[in-house]
C-alpha cells in the first residue's frame, strides 16, 4: 500500500476528509437528508469500515451564508466527510474492499458527484482546546 510522510512524532490517528458536491437534481435539502440519514447507515453497515475507521464525521455546508464581508469566499463544496484511521494502510484498505465498492459506491453515485470529489489527508495538531466551555 501507499505510505505517507506522517511525521514519527505524530502518535495520533490519520485523516482524510472528501469535499463532494451533490448531483444538480437535488436540492441541498434532500442532499444533506439524504447523506445524514441514509448514507451514513449503508456507509457504517460494511465491516470493514467498522473495523478500520475510528472516526466518521460528516460536515454539512451551509452554503446560504455570505462570508465575504469577512475577507473569505465559500469553497463551493456541499458537505465535507472525515475519517480517521490508526495509519495510511488501514484507511485505503476501506476504499479497495470489494463490500464497499459493491455496496457505498453505488449509493454514493445517488446524490453527489464522484468525478468532482477532492481530498485533504494528513493529520491534526491541536494547539487549544477551551475544556471550560459550555
Amino acid at each position: 500500500m501507499a505510505s505517507a510522510v506522517v511525521p514519527s512524532n505524530v502518535k495520533q490517528p490519520v485523516r482524510i476528509t472528501f469535499f463532494m458536491k451533490k448531483k444538480n437534481n437535488l436540492s441541498h435539502e434532500e442532499f444533506h437528508k439524504y447523506w445524514s440519514e441514509e448514507h451514513s447507515k449503508i456507509f457504517l453497515s460494511v465491516p470493514i469500515v467498522r473495523r478500520n475507521i475510528i472516526r466518521y464525521s460528516q460536515f454539512h455546508s451551509d452554503n446560504s451564508i455570505d462570508l465575504t464581508k469577512f475577507g473569505v469566499g465559500m469553497v463551493g463544496y456541499d458537505g465535507g466527510a472525515t475519517m480517521w484511521a490508526n495509519n495510511l494502510d488501514e484507511l485505503l484498505a476501506v476504499f479497495i474492499d470489494q463490500d464497499y465498492l459493491r455496496t457505498v459506491v453505488p449509493d454514493e453515485e445517488k446524490f453527489f458527484n464522484r468525478t468532482e470529489v477532492v481530498a485533504m489527508f494528513g493529520w491534526d495538531e491541536d494547539k487549544w482546546e477551551n475544556v471550560n466551555a459550555s
